[in-house]
């Protein structure tokens, strides 16, 4: 009965969204996975992801807006089929109200729904209010964002470029034109696993800075973050202070530090750095490929320094290679990710992206296997 009911209710605001949406679009993502696990390289794992997405944005007035996303995903294959509970190990719900569900499940199959955008937006003057579904973005850093409480992730899930979303009200005041403050509510099921913050951002001799101070799962926190040009580069920083409410519990300082630089319309090159308190320098609990998610800002990683390189470009108009490489400098393990994209037309594209890993099993990024998959995604 409850899932006829979510099924209803998908329905329901898909052909609403639809008939008064004053903007609809969306995407149809295919994606062929291969896993070849370590030592083991005999056996080898495939499983197919079809993925839809589904956007609908609807001014009712000039003050009134209304957001509805969601996430629809078929797989099937043999990771279903041979790693225990896989149905409980997708999705990305951060919310107090459940709007994921199973609409398909089978030895070898599952089939997922999640809206991670279902929210209104008022607009009144200086000042904008936020309620439901949400991204809630405080975070300035390309990588790493330790800022980002409200809705932490994992720069390893490459194919969720649109990030969860988390049931949140939010109130910005505009006290500029280029700074306002923002207070976040994100209600949970206790007080205590309940969080709140406020945010203040502004641009002072064309840096943009933001000071924050926040109250989330067991901590306090105090942080700030900029974002600035020197000389061709471009510099990020975030820095976040975590002050543990309870005694048996530790605090602790996550920051990070980046540098990117275009090189004409053609290149991208970055270079980043983490650090992170509340990292190990010793054994590691190993890494999920089905759904990497960080669950606070203080698992951004596993170690307590990261150093990050990536470099992407544009090859005659149609090709887009590029690598990163994510490295703990401390084991000196690490993720290789070399990709290459292809433009086959304006709404058509296909990419080849390899998850590569070097390390001993208890190292940040152990040599578990060695993961690739083809990618082909319709845009509408």
């Amino acid at each position: 009965m409850r899932k006829t009911l979510k099924l209803t209710l998908v329905f329901a605001l898909l052909l609403y969204g639809y008939a008064g949406a004053q903007e609809f679009k969306g995407q149809l993502k295919l994606l062929n996975n291969l896993f070849v696990p370590y030592p083991d390289t005999l056996m080898w794992f495939t499983d197919q992801t079809l993925e839809n997405r589904l956007e609908f944005k609807w001014d009712a007035t000039d003050w009134l807006r209304f957001d509805v996303q969601a996430r629809n995903r078929f797989i099937y294959g043999d990771f279903v089929e041979n790693i225990p509970n896989y149905s409980s190990l997708i999705g990305s719900s951060n919310g107090l109200v459940n709007l994921s569900f199973l609409w398909a499940e089978g030895r070898s199959f599952v089939g997922h729904t999640e809206f991670d955008r279902l929210f209104a937006r008022v607009s009144y003057s200086r000042f904008e209010l936020t309620l439901g579904r949400q991204r809630v973005n405080w975070g300035i850093d390309l990588v790493w964002n330790p800022n980002d409480i409200f809705n932490t992730f994992s720069y390893l899930n490459l194919e969720y470029p649109e990030r969860p979303g988390t049931d949140a009200v939010t109130l910005k005041a505009y006290t500029g034109q280029l700074s306002y403050i923002e207070a976040v509510y994100q209600p949970h099921k206790t007080d205590d696993s309940s969080a709140y913050g406020v945010r203040y951002r502004a641009n002072i001799a064309r840096t943009d800075f933001q000071f924050l101070v926040a109250r989330m799962a067991g901590f306090y926190m105090l942080g700030g973050g900029l974002s600035s040009e020197l000389g061709q580069f471009a510099i990020r920083s975030e820095v976040s202070y975590f002050h543990a409410i309870r005694s048996s519990e530790k605090s602790g300082l996550v920051a990070t530090l980046s540098a990117d630089r275009s090189f004409g319309s053609n290149s991208f090159v970055q270079l980043g750095a983490l650090y992170n308190s509340f990292g190990s320098k010793g054994s590691h609990e190993p890494i999920s490929l089905i759904e990497p998610q960080a669950q606070s800002p203080m698992m951004l990683s596993r170690g307590k320094v990261n150093l990050f390189v990536g470099v992407n470009s544009t090859v005659a108009t149609l090709f887009t290679p590029s690598l990163a490489i994510l490295a703990n400098p401390t084991d000196w393990s690490a993720a290789v990710i070399p990709s290459l994209g292809y433009s086959a037309s304006d709404n058509l594209t296909l990419a080849l992206t390899a998850m590569l890993f070097a390390g001993n099993r208890t190292d940040e990024y152990p040599s578990i296997g060695q993961l690739a998959y083809f990618k082909v995604q319709w845009n509408f």
